[in-house]
């Protein structure tokens, strides 16, 4: 409780009124008359854009219901992109870590359902929803804790990429694992930003995802090393990159002997030698998957994941994702090494049939993971249209 008030008295100094109030759980319903859905997604942005997402899927089933969506964290473009022009509809900062936050925050939005999305909730909201058999419990796109057995869910829909399973004793009914994600990723296959990148100047054009701004300057020297160098392009994108990593980012491209072309400053100019592509907007990422000849994730979201494997592109990764439910000959080939990624892209490269065949493999799975996910979503919408 003494943290709880702690961050409410940081938040109003800040000025963060909205967000303080949450916390504690003071809140209004939105207007209207209906029942109330409670979808409560984490500090994520994927966990947030999968409870958007779900919140505008729910709209469009049932129109008599009121939909509500808490989060940790803010994703203003998350919001804009899903909830534009729908009614009946709230959205805000969570409720706190605390059973008195709790219990307020359901005394004031009294829901027929609470859906939690994407994260595990905090342990005090756990135990207050365990005391209402009077509303419909759904955990969706995570496991919840097996060490905790004090809530039984009325339905479970884990992530295929979770580790883990749910216990039957969590849930009484447990969908196959997918990913909601799969049906919210751009199906990007065009090939139209390489071709204007490259121009008559280089042959294709290859893709680094979340590098850590510190390894760019030994990365572009193996680059340089590289037999690829002489005739390829080569585009870094980053998660998120502020002006202090910019900074640093620069200065270690230049450094290195290059000129970077920031895509936010582009004019589609074909490039000329020495120069390296930085996606500096969050934007350009899923352009980038498609145009190039192989992509190479050293960090990723599941966002990113699956926008990858929609590409139609090549896929590596510093690590596969440890999850039981995906066959790892579906997975892409794990790199560790940034040499060992550009003796992979070479090979590939140098064999279009290998490179047919990988990115084909790869896409199929993306596209029978999408098909998945499809049933299940229908599923829980069905489920929330008899409630």
């Amino acid at each position: 409780m003494f943290q709880l008030l702690l961050d409410d008295i940081k938040d109003r100094l800040k000025g963060n009124t909205a967000k303080a109030n949450a916390r504690l759980g003071l809140v209004n319903a939105p207007q209207g008359r209906g029942k109330l859905i409670w979808l409560l997604a984490g500090a994520s942005r994927d966990s947030v854009v999968m409870g958007a997402a779900l919140l505008a899927a729910i709209r469009e089933k049932r129109k008599d219901v009121r939909l509500v969506l808490t989060y940790q964290v803010e994703y203003p473009d998350v919001l804009v992109q899903h909830f534009n022009g729908l009614s009946k509809i709230g959205f805000g900062y969570g409720v706190g870590n605390s059973q008195f936050a709790a219990r307020q925050m359901i005394k004031r939005l009294s829901p027929l359902a609470v859906i939690l999305v994407g994260e595990q909730p905090h342990k005090a909201l756990l135990k207050v929803l365990l005391a209402h058999d009077d509303i419909h419990k759904v955990a969706f796109q995570f496991t919840p804790d097996a060490a905790d057995k004090s809530i039984v869910f009325e339905a479970c829909y884990p992530n295929v990429l979770d580790t883990g399973s749910v216990p039957k004793s969590l849930a009484s009914h447990v969908s196959p694992p997918f990913s909601v994600l799969t049906r919210l990723v751009q199906s990007q296959i065009d090939k139209q930003l390489g071709a204007m990148l490259c121009g008559d100047v280089f042959q294709s054009l290859f893709h680094v995802h979340n590098l850590l701004v510190g390894d760019v300057d030994q990365t572009l020297r193996d680059w340089q090393n590289s037999v690829l160098s002489e005739s390829c392009l080569i585009a870094f994108s980053f998660e998120q990159l502020d002006r202090v990593n910019m900074h640093v980012l620069v200065n270690a491209v230049e450094k290195a002997g290059y000129s970077p072309l920031l895509l936010s400053q582009w004019k589609q100019q074909p490039l000329l030698k020495k120069q390296i592509v930085i996606a500096d907007e969050a934007k350009w990422y899923a352009a980038l998957c498609a145009a190039s000849v192989a992509t190479h994730l050293i960090r990723y979201s599941q966002e990113n994941y699956w926008q990858a494997m929609s590409s139609g592109a090549v896929i590596s990764m510093s690590k596969q994702p440890d999850t039981m439910a995906l066959n790892k000959s579906d997975m892409p080939t794990q790199i560790s090494t940034v040499n060992a990624m550009f003796r992979y892209w070479l090979d590939v490269r140098n064999d279009p049939l290998q490179q047919r065949s990988i990115s084909d493999g790869i896409r199929k799975m993306f596209w029978r993971e999408r098909r998945r996910a499809q049933a299940q979503v229908d599923e829980l919408l069905q489920r929330v249209y008899d409630w």
